[in-house]
């Protein structure tokens, strides 16, 4: 409160870094209302908006400083842009309860995420936010094994009162935990080589690592495992040579990384032949078929009003159910003239449609975007993701940012990894328009490019000054 009070900067940003780890844990501090749960981050992070604008009016402006945020204008411009859409689109949404409180999501999920790059100004404050999001992490990860092995679900999951094998930590459901996990698994990955920390640090980020990767495994969760983690471990390869100076790069470094490699993954092997159950065993087991689902032939069979679609080939329900999601979804979009059905009315859409079995969520954030908002606001968004991976690969690649500082090339390297693979994790969640840790995410990664983008200004403007001079 005294930072509403009296808004000086440093209190504002303790309530930032508070709003961040109230954001992770999500539905479970909150408080329960008639179709409604009124989250403590939504109330923290509404005292923090407070809390800026009494500052823009005690110093007499009328809008907070934006200037160490040019490096990310267009960002700015086209998150409006969006929102502006969203609301436009409430002109023909079919349901405009659900339009409005999608627009609310909306604005509050970007709000989050361009806070990071306002609060976020130098290395330090970024290695201080990737700290406190170390914190955060590690307590769901040890929660989320706790959980596997004692069965006890905290109520906001969906398997709380229940028997389930199936960790969901601070989430409600185990797909939205495990994507969770690959969010912040290559940031852990990375600062093992790339952060000049103390033995005991790194001894906890490994600890963690471990823990989470267990969790991982314990969800079930076939697209996290199968294709979101290889993804990050191929990536995570490939970005070695690349973002290692050459000096660093010894045989010796080599090994080490090796072994504790292969350690994790023996540690991993001995805790899961004890912990996991039979039925997540079998469910991962399917995931190769996933593919053969895939390429398999569809039909639609039946006349109109009377439209069924057949079954995967290997007769999975939720395979088969995500595909008619998607079906579905993309003739919606088809049927609005491909301008999108209007913000958040592909849940009201997909009421009664065929083969969805009462599902609503489309289970996949690219289609989400695409279908409730259309090609307008699509393209765009994936011109913007594409430009995110592109400028964090600069700044990771040693040769094009040499003098780069270690915090700025490891949230560069591993906010980089986690969208790669978030490119096939956002068809985990069945919906990621609240789903936090993807937005803090995004807000970390803008937050680095606009320090890092800044930071290279400054050093190619000194060596010019120092050529001049010469």
């Amino acid at each position: 409160m005294s930072a509403l009070l009296l808004p000086r900067q440093q209190g504002l940003k303790h309530l930032f870094h508070l709003t961040v780890v109230l954001a992770v844990l999500g539905p479970t501090l909150g408080i329960p209302m008639p179709g409604f749960n009124m989250t403590l981050f939504r109330l923290v992070f509404l005292l923090l908006l407070t809390g800026v604008v009494v500052k823009c009016l005690s110093a007499s402006a009328y809008i907070p400083d934006l200037s160490h945020m040019s490096e990310i204008r267009w960002v700015l411009i086209f998150f409006a842009s969006w929102t502006a859409y969203g609301v436009v689109s409430l002109i023909w949404a079919s349901h405009l309860g659900y339009g409005t409180r999608y627009v609310l999501f909306l604005g509050t999920m970007l709000l989050l995420c361009l806070s990071f790059p306002y609060f976020l100004r130098t290395p330090d404050q970024i290695a201080q936010s990737g700290k406190v999001l170390f914190g955060v992490y590690s307590l769901i990860v040890v929660f989320g094994l706790i959980e596997a092995l004692t069965y006890w679900h905290l109520p906001a999951s969906r398997y709380y009162g229940t028997d389930s094998p199936h960790p969901t930590s601070f989430f409600t459901n185990q797909n939205d935990f495990a994507t969770a996990i690959t969010l912040g698994l290559p940031f852990l990955i990375t600062a093992m080589y790339q952060r000049p920390l103390s033995i005991k640090w790194k001894g906890w980020i490994y600890t963690a690592g471990i823990i989470a990767l267990c969790c991982l495994f314990l969800t079930g969760s076939r697209s996290n495992t199968g294709f979101v983690l290889p993804l990050i471990l191929v990536a995570c390869l490939v970005m070695i040579p690349l973002s290692v100076e050459r000096e660093k790069r010894k045989l010796k470094h080599l090994l080490q990384g090796l072994g504790l490699a292969v350690m994790a993954g023996l540690i991993v092997f001995s805790l899961l032949s004890t912990v996991l159950s039979d039925q997540t065993r079998d469910k991962l087991g399917t995931t190769l078929g996933i593919l053969d689902d895939i390429q398999g032939s569809w039909q639609t069979s039946g006349g109109e009003g009377d439209e069924e679609w057949t079954e995967t080939a290997s007769g999975d329900q939720s395979i088969s159910i995500r595909m008619n999601l998607m079906f579905n979804a993309l003739r919606f979009l088809a049927d609005s003239g491909y301008f999108g059905v209007g913000a958040g009315n592909i849940e009201y859409h997909m009421q009664g449609a065929p083969g969805v079995k009462e599902k609503v969520n489309v289970h996949n954030w690219w289609l989400e975007v695409l279908v409730n908002f259309g090609v307008l606001v699509f393209l765009p968004y994936l011109f913007l993701y594409g430009w995110l991976l592109w400028q964090l690969f600069r700044l990771a690649w040693v040769k094009a940012s040499p003098h780069l500082p270690s915090t700025l090339r490891w949230g560069a390297t591993g906010s980089l990894i986690a969208l790669i693979g978030y490119g096939i994790g956002a068809m985990a969640p069945s919906t990621a328009i609240h789903f936090t840790p993807m937005w803090i995410v995004l807000g970390f990664a803008l937050a680095v490019i606009a320090v890092g983008k800044r930071h290279i200004g400054k050093t190619g403007e000194e060596k010019n000054g120092e050529v001049a001079e010469g």
